[in-house]
């Protein structure tokens, strides 16, 4: 076994069902190369998963030991089975060899129907259908809004209200000898109208998303890659703000430090509002 293999089996009591199949799957398994059986127990564990083996004498093999199926405490089988293997009248090895064939068929599809993702069968392709059924929804609603952020944003408080805001139109600077003047001409490039929007807070205890690396950097990384292509169809307005409760040092001359994130010095350090994104969203 590979170090992380060994770090697996001494670990596999720390995993969920789901975390584990996707890890082994990153590794190089496949769902048939993954055998599930239950634990012989006579009374209920206090995990799910009881061990893992790997198996690669003959190929990659996984033996994954559930405290789950038709040998585990919780069996459906009849108790009269297992008197007779205590009675040595079954023997328990062919016993639990018979019994394991329909294990593994019967945990391998209750795995499936609680996490259908990885059915491939089932969906075809899992990421364009939640990408599919995420459209279905009325996400510039509040209520929308606000879980999908939730969900881009899980370590901050998300707060989402109606606003008013101003859209920037650029009309291009006047030409002489074909711009024409009148009621409706507007002199100058951009134009600023007030439109109905949304105005996204998120509120942070920390100025700091890692040691190196700051909240609002961390933001707008997200924000391009997870949210802003969510909402591109929406024809959105939308203002995004950072409010950070406590912060611990002052200004000061750094790379990557600027005016109105960190504070001035001062006896009392107040909590810090950064706007992080203003604009229209469309397609």
């Amino acid at each position: 076994m590979t170090a992380l293999e060994n770090r697996i089996v001494e670990n596999v009591w720390r995993f969920d069902p789901v975390s584990l199949l996707q890890l082994l799957l990153h590794l190089g398994y496949s769902l048939e190369d993954m055998l599930f059986c239950s634990h012989v127990s006579r009374c209920s564990q206090s995990r799910l998963i009881q061990a893992i083996e790997f198996q690669n004498s003959f190929g990659k093999k996984v033996i994954i030991s559930l405290n789950l199926g038709l040998l585990s405490g919780q069996s459906l089988l009849p108790a009269y089975f297992f008197k007779q293997v205590d009675d040595n009248i079954i023997d328990e090895q062919r016993f639990a060899e018979f019994f394991g064939y329909f294990d593994d068929r019967l945990l391998r599809r209750w795995l499936l129907a609680i996490y259908p993702e990885l059915d491939d069968t089932l969906q075809p392709n899992w990421e364009s259908r939640k990408a599919t059924a995420l459209h279905t929804l009325k996400l510039d609603s509040l209520v929308s809004l606000h879980w999908l952020t939730q969900l881009v944003f899980p370590e901050l408080q998300v707060r989402v209200e109606k606003a008013g805001l101003e859209r920037s139109i650029d009309l291009g600077g006047p030409i002489l000898g074909k711009t024409k003047l009148g009621y409706q001409a507007v002199l100058g490039k951009i134009k600023k109208c007030p439109v109905a929007g949304k105005r996204i807070t998120l509120i942070s205890d920390t100025e700091n998303f890692t040691q190196d690396r700051s909240w609002p950097e961390e933001i707008e990384r997200r924000l391009e890659k997870l949210l802003f292509p969510q909402l591109q169809e929406l024809d959105l307005d939308v203002e995004i703000w950072l409010t950070i409760r406590t912060q611990g040092t002052a200004l000061n001359l750094k790379e990557n430090s600027y005016l109105g994130y960190e504070n001035l010095f001062g006896e009392q350090l107040q909590p810090r509002n950064i706007r992080i994104f203003s604009g229209y969203l469309s397609a």
